[in-house]
Order: structure tokens, then sequence, then C-alpha cells
């Protein structure tokens, strides 16, 4: 099968491909990095931008075969201007450099295929904020480009009211702190470290409030006043308090003993409010999933 580009704008290959052949994104994914496809009669990467008169050739194979979500969200509330989900742990909010499938992002446009054109990044459309991998809880969907810019600029404003749930480890003195440090990449680990000088790194602001107290740890609610990378995880790390079950930002104590929760990261987004298009605070809660609410009853 050979199809001729002729649009004058640049356009990427899997986003063309998939008003054009009837399979879906992931499977166009898959053909394209199994070398099924070819443009100019090159191998083409899954990014690829088609220029004017690309000859595109798609030499199908066996049909690929689709892969199961790990898990798949649950839609809270869904209007014109957005859908509110709970992402379950688990599953990435979108791909990262390595060209995952079957994340949030490709369930979003699989179920509401008006969100593929929405967004700043064609690589995770509709996408305005995210969770961590094994991280569950509630997520915005913006489902026009004026309610993704809305969305977005409360983001940037720090507006949007956002608190998860965390168990951590040992019993925390204070009833509510906050930890005011930057944190910047390491380079040899790829985790998010703590800096002690405020002059490197990036600011980052987390509050916290305890809501009880155990033997061995401490559920606390939390928020985030800037949105960096594990943020949450790598600040109660840096204060000697892993968020339990937490397998990357572990104390040196905790690395000795067995892991107490194997499943997943007691970290759960269990509140989200936001103003709609009209100005009207929309606010949603979600509770704790069950094998953590499961953990914390038997926990001491």
């Amino acid at each position: 099968m050979e199809i001729t580009y002729q649009k004058e704008t640049k356009e990427r290959l899997d986003k063309y491909l998939l008003g054009h052949l009837d399979i879906t994104r992931s499977q166009i994914k898959k053909v394209i990095l199994a070398g099924h496809v070819t443009v100019n009669n090159q191998a083409a990467s899954v990014h690829h931008w088609l220029r004017s008169g690309d000859k595109i050739n798609y030499n199908p194979q066996e049909q690929p075969k689709e892969t199961a979500f790990v898990a798949l969200p649950k839609v809270i509330a869904k209007t014109d201007e957005f859908v509110v989900v709970e992402k379950p742990h688990g599953l990435l909010s979108h791909a990262t450099d390595k060209g995952e499938l079957n994340t949030l992002a490709d369930w979003v446009m699989q179920e509401f295929p008006e969100a593929i054109k929405i967004g700043d990044d064609p690589q995770r459309p509709s996408i305005v904020h995210r969770l961590d991998k094994e991280v569950s809880g509630l997520m915005v969907i913006p489902l026009t480009q004026d309610s993704f810019d809305n969305i977005k600029k409360q983001f940037q404003d720090r507006t949007i009211k956002k608190e998860y749930t965390a168990l951590a480890h040992g019993q925390m003195i204070n009833g509510q702190g906050e930890i005011n440090t930057p944190l910047e990449r390491d380079k040899k680990t790829g985790l998010m470290k703590v800096q002690s000088s405020k002059f490197t790194g990036k600011p980052a602001l987390t509050t916290y409030e305890v809501i009880k107290k155990l033997i061995n740890y401490t559920l606390v609610k939390v928020q985030i006043k800037t949105g960096r990378m594990h943020q949450i995880r790598a600040h109660f790390y840096s204060i000697g308090h892993s968020i339990v079950g937490d397998r990357l930002y572990q104390t040196k104590d905790l690395r000795k003993k067995k892991k107490v929760l194997e499943q997943r990261i007691f970290l759960h987004s269990h509140f989200l409010k936001f103003k709609d298009l009209e100005g009207n605070w929309q606010e949603f809660n979600s509770p704790l999933p069950h094998i953590l609410q499961e953990f914390l009853n038997k926990a001491k």
C-alpha cells in the first residue's frame, strides 16, 4: 500500500497514519518499529515528520496484537470541556523517550478521539499534568484546546488545588510542616536529589499535615506547590521519612529490611479542584484504593 503525503504543512508519521489505516495508534507504533512502514523507501521512526510529496509505503505482515492495558482508568466525571479520571497504579501517564505503549495518553486517544490534536506535545495529547507510574489518583484530561489552556494556566499560576494521601515510614514529630528545598536530577542515578544550596536545582515546595500517627508509620495529607518529578518521594526521603512501598527513594535503614508493601507505593492523589471555562470551581474526591486501605488497617 502506497500513500503520497500531499499536505503543505508537516505532520508526524504515526499521527497521519492513524487517519489512513484501520488499526489503533499503538498498533501503528508497532508496525513502524517493526520496519513495515517506509518513507521514500527509507526506514522511518514513529516520530518522523512528513513533508509534501513524501511516499509512504505500508507492507502489512501479520496483524500486530494489541497489548492490553495493565489497568484501565476509571472515569469520575465527564463534560464537553474535560474528563476527570482515577489513574490506577502501574499505568504510565504518557510515553517517555523509550516510546512505551498503552499509556494513559493512548487510552485517552482511544476513548476520546477529539483529544488527539489537543495540547502542546503530539506525544502526549491532552495531558496537562501527570502522576508517577506507581502513583494512583485523580487527573483531569481537557477535551478542548481552550480547556487545556485554561487548566495549564491554573497549574502555572499554582491555583489548582491538589492533595495526596501518603504513608511515611517512622513517626513524624510535627503535626504539619513544609519542605522547601530545590530538586535536581542526579546524572548518575537519574533520581531526583535535594540540593543544600538554593542556588542550584529547581525550586520545590511541599507542605504536609499529619492525619494519624502509628507506631511505625505516619499518615499524612500532602500538597505540592511545584510540580517537580518525584517531588513528594524525594522530599520525604530527604527528611528521613521515605514513603511506604517506594523502591527508589529508601533511607539506608529501610534497604536492609524486608519490603513491607511489595505491590506499589503508598501515595494517592485523593483531591482535585480547579476552575472550568466559566470560572466555576470543580471539585473531586477519590477514596484510597482497596490495597492501600487494607495495608493501613493492618499497620501498627
